[in-house]
């Protein structure tokens, strides 16, 4: 009865499943080679094998020979080689031939069926196994077919967003596929500027029908973002520069590229004026000041004029030409007016930098302090502190060219206070000490690296910081040596600790590099040397750098003779009754009215106590002056000073000795609240003594007699009474 279903079900297996089961078993035979005759012959050898010669390996047998060739030819037998059939299909012998042995079919593509064939490479974007590079010529060629404006948009759009899949994964994106992929940008605002009424934007209806075979050249809009394929763009290559050595001609090479990249992002700002997309415009308007702000006018004139050369649109309403000036004011106030807070700050620090950079120190301040970003810039993302402090950093070079060292110094002292000038203007990683970066971290920061052609040198900063820090420091400390009760406090810790550092070496060597030559200044400038510490400083290299070199080393000789004025003044003001202004206008070079107008302005500001003698032309010192006759005094004076010291915290820790541990002012506390005093002193003997020292005290006055214990207790209450603590205090501290 059990045996009937089973065979039912057997009869009912269809035939193909039946073979694709007996070839199952054919193939687990083949591939173990063993049967039932096999095992049974091998388990009959192997009974009658014993010992260690049963695992030995054995020769196969003519009847084990045979039965493995019968099973192979048959597996082969049933897998047909896919060149038979490749040679059945084509005639002449040389056939495409894919992956897995599959003939490659030729597709006819028309106009009609493109978008079908445009709807399945999308759907095949991103999967798993698709050629990238095949992908890209499919577009190629679904490019030709386009009938109208209408589709070769939609293929445009899809073949840009493919080329840019294609270097997906690489550090950056190879120089001849960029231009490839600028080239169908290029093409595709073309498209838009010859069809006036196509418009791409993010929240249009998706065409995937066929009705735009018959597009006659009505208004139509597509789904797509022109912005993303100009960041993109503009992503990449800054990414080429950041990862090609700016030391070797390819990257001067990489740079030609430039101008026409501004090129495009002109002709999107010109399609996102027309077509009225705000927030596209916005960003675009962003990129383009990107690529001027860092640049002279000298510069941005030659690239709008290959711009202006190149560029097919017609002109912009944001730009309504003229100057670099008025272009880069007209990109960043349309920002102001229209942007969200964010490109509104960044376009703000792009034009406080731009003016800065042609010595406009005065805009750029006002603009910085009107727009209050020092209060929120810290909130900011990293991308936007590092342009603040790039701003920061311009400014303190637009104010030192201006001859304003003391604002100069203010704008730096902070950045380069910090010991970490490359991280936080992103121009390299240094190297920390105390903490060491993963390596997700260091390839994060190297992705927030500027190019090289942007960077501020490092070297020409620093130069500018010690400079001001010299002329703000020395004048300082002599200052503070000639009058004891100023602050001693270091204006610069940075220079005074380099500056520390470079007197106690041993030896010194002629100066060799920038910091060597601005020490040596500071030391001559110190001694009142003012010739000395003018040639240090004018024979830096580094002033090359800048534009006009040779006011700026004019200027700098000077503010030396101003500061070394100021400081002869500080150092020998002790020493001298009066001195003569034309005197001191011969020694420092200086015309008698520039003279006469530092030291009014010194006594007014009381840094020297002195008084003008304008008849005679002498500067008057005061009597305050001879308190601190000389550094010989002056060390006098400290040493008495420690020495007060040190006799008062003797004399506290003696009273704190002899008064048990407390102070003398804890004891009149104590002893006013009632809790302590003097009769504590008296009480801890009878303490001490234990709870019957009163009592023997007691009896002992009586054996000596009522009159002699009368004395003593009289003495005794005169002199509790004489105490500060009183009987209740003695008597409470007894009972203690």
């Amino acid at each position: 009865d059990q045996a009937v279903p089973s065979t039912q079900t057997a009869r009912a297996v269809p035939k193909a499943k039946q073979a694709a089961r007996d070839s199952d078993m054919d193939s687990d035979d083949s591939q173990w080679d063993m049967d039932d005759s096999e095992v049974s012959s091998s388990e009959s050898e192997d009974e009658r094998q014993v010992g260690f010669s049963r695992w030995l390996k054995k020769a196969p047998t003519k009847d084990e020979s045979s039965v493995k060739k019968t099973k192979k030819d048959r597996s082969q037998r049933s897998t047909p080689a896919p060149a038979a059939q490749a040679d059945e299909d084509e005639d002449d012998g040389f056939t495409t031939v894919g992956k897995g042995g599959k003939v490659a079919k030729k597709v006819e593509v028309t106009a009609e069926s493109l978008n079908k064939h445009l709807k399945a490479i999308r759907d095949a974007r991103g999967r798993k196994g698709t050629d990238k590079k095949e992908t890209v010529v499919m577009l190629d060629s679904l490019l030709g077919v386009a009938g109208n404006a209408l589709q070769r948009c939609k293929v445009l759009m899809t073949l840009i967003s493919a080329q840019f899949d294609e270097s997906s994964g690489q550090s950056y994106m190879p120089v001849e596929q960029w231009k490839r992929s600028q080239s169908s940008i290029n093409e595709l605002l073309s498209t838009l500027e010859a069809n006036r009424q196509l418009s791409i934007f993010e929240t249009a209806d998706a065409h995937d029908d066929d009705s735009d075979v018959a597009y006659a050249g009505e208004e139509a809009t597509l789904r797509g973002s022109v912005v993303s394929f100009i960041d993109r763009l503009d992503d990449e290559f800054t990414r080429s520069l950041q990862t090609i050595d700016p030391h070797t001609p390819d990257y001067i090479e990489r740079m030609r590229d430039s101008v026409p990249l501004y090129v495009t992002i002109a002709r999107a700002q010109s399609y996102f004026e027309r077509a009225g997309l705000q927030e596209s415009l916005c960003r675009v308007v962003l990129r383009r000041i990107e690529h001027l702000y860092y640049r002279t006018d000298q510069v941005n004139s030659q690239v709008e004029a290959a711009a202006a050369a190149l560029k097919t649109s017609g002109e912009s309403r944001i730009v309504s030409g003229g100057d670099i000036e008025s272009v880069v004011h007209g990109l960043c106030t349309f920002l102001y007016q229209h942007a969200d807070p964010l490109l509104r700050m960044r376009a703000m620090l792009m034009h406080i930098f731009n003016h800065a950079l042609h010595k406009r120190y005065y805009v750029a301040r006002d603009l910085l302090l009107m727009s209050h970003i020092q209060e929120s810039a810290h909130q900011a993302d990293i991308n936007t502190q590092v342009l603040y402090n790039r701003a920061l950093a311009q400014m303190g070079l637009a104010a030192f060219r201006l001859g304003l060292v003391r604002e100069a110094f203010e704008h730096t002292v902070e950045l380069m206070s910090s010991g970490h000038q490359r991280e936080l203007l992103a121009q390299g990683v240094g190297q920390m000490r105390t903490q060491q970066l993963s390596p997700a971290e260091e390839q994060l920061q190297r992705q927030r690296q500027l190019p090289f052609h942007i960077n501020i040198n490092l070297e020409l900063l620093e130069c500018v910081f010690l400079t001001a820090s010299m002329l703000i420091e020395i004048p300082f400390m002599a200052s503070a040596n000639a009058n004891p009760e100023t602050r001693r406090t270091a204006t610069c810790r940075v220079f005074r600790r380099m500056l520390d550092y470079n007197e106690r070496q041993v030896f010194l060597g002629p100066p060799e590099n920038t910091r060597d030559h601005i020490m040596a200044a500071a030391k001559a400038l110190a001694d009142g040397d003012w010739v000395a510490a003018r040639d240090f400083i004018q024979a830096i290299k580094i002033w090359s750098l800048l534009p006009d070199c040779e006011e700026i080393k004019d200027m700098m000789a000077s503010k030396i003779q101003i500061e070394a004025l100021r400081t002869y003044l500080f150092t020998y003001s002790t020493q001298f009754e009066s001195v003569g202004l034309d005197d001191l206008a011969t020694m420092f070079d200086l015309p008698r009215g520039k003279v006469y107008s530092l030291l009014a302005r010194m006594v007014y500001q009381d840094e020297l106590q002195a008084s003008l003698d304008e008849v005679s032309g002498v500067l008057v010192f005061s009597r305050a002056n001879f308190e601190a006759s000389s550094r010989l005094q002056q060390t006098a004076l400290m040493m008495s000073n420690k020495v007060n010291a040190f006799a008062d915290i003797n004399e506290r820790m003696f009273e704190l000795k002899n008064n048990g541990g407390q102070a003398p002012g804890d004891r009149q506390g104590n002893a006013d609240q009632g809790g302590r005093g003097q009769g504590d002193r008296d009480s801890r003997s009878n303490y001490q003594r234990g709870p019957g020292g009163g009592n023997r005290d007691a009896q002992r006055n009586r054996k000596d007699g009522g009159a002699g214990g009368n004395r003593n207790n009289n003495g005794r209450n005169n002199n509790n009474n004489n105490r500060r603590g009183g009987g209740n205090q003695q008597r409470r501290g007894g009972r203690q």
